[in-house]
């Protein structure tokens, strides 16, 4: 069967799309009614496009706007917010061919990289991404925070308080990797979104603005609490809600948080591996774990190579870049994907021109394996072991010492 792209529009596909939504469990079916308050706000906030049958939306992809964080340079960041497919459209290829027609448009619309959050690995290499660097989550006792600071009393967030925890995340503190989501409506659909919410915070910031804070899930009398978002400007604050965390485990067993990528969280527990194995096969289990769950690509590479100011010495080299998205594009679209041939100078000025260069050295390699290897997810000679990425090995030892930057962090899930 064809597969048909289409914008979203409202009126004729918000209830098909909440069809879809319920089939893959996204939505709460006894919780309806208030959740399909937050997809409304997202869908009508965001861009997205649907497949039909018989004139009914059984696959959408939803995109947002947003920031990362490159060192010190903010790049464009296209987001796929979700991607969904419906028990009727499964095995059509929709979803991979909807993708690629919202990658085309990020571009269109200048985004210079795009990222997603992925359900397994593997489906979202086919439209050239690449995996991102681990993310730390840390189960443990709050009780057991090896953390000194003193702690104001906070003020109480509900979901009403969406907008300014979306001022709040935006201006906070971001590492290399650090994102933000535009619009608004972003966070308030995640606060309509969270089971069980509870929120605290300061209001610090200027003009009387939440400065700093966390928001997350709270299960049961003793916990265990999930937090999904935290904000802060400053090492300060930083510390303020860890004690305020701490101050959590007069009552609460378990705290469930991604680590600040300022710290290493380990440092700040008491004695976590015998904690750990006290708690083993309880329903308040300390322990670490780490995954990559989401996903980046470039979209455009001379754009994000000028926002590239490495520190030291420089690289020159050609690159020949292949990119598999533009198999799956269906809709005529100026944006090809980013394949072909580049002369790449890597240093505190970089640039990527089209073309090559005689007497550069050669490295070969798929979008996202350079993506990757150029956010810092992995150096070049890991990648040259794992990924599609090939050069000789001068050239990528001098690429592991060029191109030195920490793990990308994202601090905000989607």
């Amino acid at each position: 069967m064809t597969i048909e792209i289409l914008d979203y529009d409202h009126d004729r596909d918000f209830d098909a799309v909440k069809q879809v939504w319920l089939d893959v469990g996204w939505l709460d079916e006894d919780n309806v009614e208030d959740h399909e308050k937050g997809l409304e706000a997202l869908l009508t906030t965001s861009k997205s496009v649907v497949f039909p049958i018989d004139g009914v939306a059984e696959c959408s992809v939803i995109s947002q706007p947003g920031f990362m964080r490159y060192l010190n340079a903010d790049l464009n960041l296209g987001i796929i917010a979700a991607v969904t497919t419906g028990h009727v459209a499964r095995r059509m290829g929709a979803a991979r061919k909807l993708t690629a027609d919202v990658l085309a448009t990020l571009a269109e619309d200048g985004a210079e990289i795009a990222a997603l959050g992925m359900f397994d690995q593997g489906f979202y290499d086919q439209l050239g991404f690449g995996s991102g660097a681990y993310i730390s989550i840390f189960h443990f006792d709050p009780h057991t925070l090896n953390v000194t600071n003193r702690f104001r009393p906070p003020k109480r967030l509900t979901r009403d308080h969406w907008q300014d925890m979306h001022t709040a995340m935006r201006n906070r503190k971001r590492s290399h990797g650090g994102c933000w989501i535009t619009p608004p409506e972003s966070m308030q659909s995640e606060s309509i979104w969270t089971p069980s919410p509870f929120g605290l915070g300061y209001y610090d910031g200027e003009g009387n603005t939440l400065s700093h804070f966390f928001w997350g899930e709270a299960e049961g009398q003793h916990g265990p609490y999930n937090i999904t978002h935290m904000a802060y400007q400053t090492t300060e604050q930083l510390f303020e809600l860890l004690a305020l965390i701490k101050s959590l485990g007069d009552q609460t067993h378990k705290v469930q948080m991604e680590a600040p990528p300022e710290i290493q969280l380990q440092d700040l527990l008491d004695q976590p591996f015998r904690f750990q194995r006290l708690t083993e096969g309880s329903a308040h289990e300390n322990y670490h774990e780490a995954n990559a769950h989401w996903q980046a690509r470039i979209l455009d590479l001379p754009a994000c190579i000028a926002k590239t100011a490495l520190h030291g010495e420089s690289l020159s080299f050609n690159l020949r870049l292949t990119d598999p998205v533009t198999a799956h594009l269906l809709r005529p679209h100026e944006w090809q994907g980013v394949a072909g041939d580049y002369i790449v100078k890597l240093g505190p000025q970089s640039s990527a021109v089209r073309g090559q260069q005689e007497g550069l050295p050669q490295l070969s390699a798929s979008v996202g394996a350079f993506t990757r290897m150029w956010l810092g997810v992995r150096s070049a000679s890991s990648l040259a072991l794992t990924d599609d990425l090939q050069g000789d090995a001068a050239l990528l030892q001098n690429l592991d010492r060029v191109v030195h930057v920490p793990a990308p962090h994202l601090g905000w899930d989607f």
